[in-house]
Parts: structure tokens; C-alpha cells; sequence
């Protein structure tokens, strides 16, 4: 587990101390193709996911905004060593998006509570934790960006 961690891109840099003690409240899950992890608009968890093996859909769904019918748009792919859920997981407030696997994949479940307590009562690591977190907001806002210029030329 404490490898897996280690290579995750949102914790890059951190001392293996502190990677042990998130390990302490993970999980290594299993699933098989097109299970869905995520449901959107849920709010019954705030867990954290990083994908150790196979990929992720993250979508999001017309049928909140329109009629009954469910036009589901895939925003983005979660490949090995990447995460989600951390938006929920940071803000506690309701899922943005689903997230179904594309394959079978191997997942690490961070609880969401306890990592939250942990970043919450040391400063430093959640300087660190919140500084990657943005930097792969900031990746995924542009893919969006450009897929929604190339939508819209």
C-alpha cells in the first residue's frame, strides 16, 4: 500500500511518515468494467480514490439539467497513479460528477474524513496535499478549456 501511495501524484514529496499514516486509513479495492464507483450529486461519502491499475470515466449527466433523459458526457480519464473524488473529499459537499470504470482496476479508497483530520491538523502536510491537488485541478481545467474551444469552433 505504502508503495502505491508514494507513486500517487498527489503525494509526491511527502515523507514517508506521513504516507504511512494515510495508509493506515486505506483501502485497496477491486472492480470489474463499467462498475460505477461515484454517483453524481451523492453526498453519503467523502472518500478519496487513486487508481493503482486500469483506468476511470469521470461524467456528468444532462438528465439533472433536461427532461428524463440521461446524455451522459465523459470529462475526463483517470489513468494509474492519478486520483478523484477530492473535491467532495475536500469541500464535504455533494459529488460534481460519476465515476465508472473503463476496465478492470485496482483502486486505493482513502477515507475521506480521516484524511481531511489529518491535512486539517498539520499545516504542512496540508500545504503539500492542497498544492498538487490544485496543480491537477489546473490540468483539468485546461483539458476542459480546450475541449470546450474545440466544441465551440
Amino acid at each position: 500500500m505504502i508503495e502505491h501511495l508514494k507513486k500517487a501524484r498527489m503525494f509526491e514529496g511527502l515523507d514517508e511518515s506521513v504516507i504511512k499514516k494515510i495508509s493506515a486509513f486505506s483501502k485497496i479495492e477491486k472492480f470489474k468494467p463499467n462498475i460505477t464507483i461515484l454517483e453524481e450529486d451523492s453526498s453519503n461519502d467523502y472518500d478519496l480514490f487513486i487508481v493503482i491499475h486500469g483506468r476511470v470515466k469521470i461524467f456528468v449527466s444532462s438528465k439533472f439539467f433536461a427532461d428524463d433523459k440521461d446524455d451522459s458526457k465523459a470529462i475526463y480519464t483517470v489513468n494509474p497513479y492519478d486520483h478523484f473524488g477530492e473535491m467532495s473529499c475536500i469541500v464535504r459537499k455533494r459529488r460534481s460528477a460519476s465515476a465508472t470504470t473503463m476496465s478492470d482496476c485496482e483502486i486505493i479508497r482513502i477515507d475521506g474524513h480521516k484524511f481531511m483530520t489529518l491535512i486539517e491538523n498539520d499545516n504542512s502536510i496540508g500545504f503539500m496535499v492542497l498544492k498538487k491537488l490544485y496543480e491537477s485541478l489546473y490540468e483539468r481545467i485546461q483539458n476542459s478549456n480546450f475541449m470546450l474551444r474545440n466544441f465551440l469552433i
